[in-house]
């Protein structure tokens, strides 16, 4: 159920004073937006809201708060749209990042196994939705993976020799599993822009990757 900003405050037990030294917002402007004086900009709500630890969705706002601005929003937003679109964009780059920390396996052999976990454990406070986590999860799941079907097909380079035995010589020049690890790289780089791509579509670009974790 939504509720208004002293409602929620009242039930953190804080005082306007104290949620304005946790927010950083003025506590004037606090004192506005409680007695519905004032809606606040998307920064100011966002700032509130995390000093809360609540979702700007849980915030409701009498109709009485929007200003003119708001009045001429096109039929279907609400005053939040702002502030969800920024924190999708916020949460959006974080994923950027642990998705594209992947790439190191194109110079370290497995390194994705190591910068993925890492860049995920360093982000994670920031992913501030469920979507966004279970998106980061799922980025990791794919490493994971993509790992152990490259080992297997590494490791039966052999039956791959016997199965094909018309391989043109002088790809026999290079290792064989060397061409497989080539080929699961190509393939793994094709994902990982795929869903960088998707996550400026979408808020769940990953849906075809299996969540292990």
């Amino acid at each position: 159920m939504k509720k208004n900003l002293k409602q929620i405050r009242n039930e953190k037990i804080l005082s306007q004073q104290e949620l304005a030294n946790l927010s950083g917002i003025s506590l004037r402007t606090i004192q506005r937006i409680e007695k519905n004086e004032s809606k606040g900009s998307p920064y100011i709500i966002k700032s509130l809201c995390k000093a809360l630890d609540i979702d700007p969705q849980t915030i409701y706002f009498d109709s009485d708060d929007l200003d003119e601005n708001t009045s001429e929003q096109p039929q279907g937003t609400t005053a939040l749209e702002p502030i969800n679109k920024m924190k999708r964009n916020d949460c959006q780059k974080e994923i950027k990042y642990i998705n594209f920390s992947a790439l190191i396996v194109l110079l370290v052999p497995f390194a994705n196994l190591v910068s993925v976990p890492v860049f995920y454990f360093l982000l994670k406070k920031k992913l501030d939705t469920n979507a966004s986590t279970r998106t980061a999860l799922k980025i990791l799941s794919f490493q994971i993976i993509w790992s152990i079907a490259t080992m297997l097909f590494m490791i039966s380079t052999p039956l791959v020799i016997l199965w094909f035995s018309s391989i043109p010589a002088i790809m026999l020049d290079i290792p064989m599993f060397v061409w497989i690890y080539w080929f699961m790289l190509f393939i793994h780089l094709i994902t990982t822009f795929f869903i960088s791509f998707q996550l400026n579509k979408k808020d769940h670009p990953v849906q075809f990757i299996p969540n292990l974790l």
